[in-house]
């Protein structure tokens, strides 16, 4: 099922998916997305000198994207150590 709603991601670093939040509830500015899951300035700089970040996306790429880090089934960290262990 397919659906118009947008949603906000948050992303760790590694590139896995930790949050995410109704587009119409926190806004459409990446800056507003941040505030939502981090509401101390001092704490956002901090992420984003580390490299988190934050993105819009549809419902569909939601489903794909990040539902299963959400869920508990993201690989990032196999990759992680698959990629490590061939070099």
């Amino acid at each position: 099922m397919s659906t118009n709603r947008e949603f906000w991601i948050r992303i760790n670093p590694a590139g896995c998916v930790t949050g995410s939040v109704l587009a119409g509830y926190v806004g459409l500015l990446a800056e507003d997305a941040h505030k939502e899951f981090t509401p101390r300035i001092a704490d956002r700089r901090k992420e984003a000198a580390a490299g988190w970040r934050h993105e819009l996306i549809s419902h569909d790429e939601w489903t794909s994207r990040a539902q299963p880090s959400l869920t508990g089934h993201c690989d990032h960290p196999r990759r992680a150590a698959t990629t490590a262990a061939a070099s």
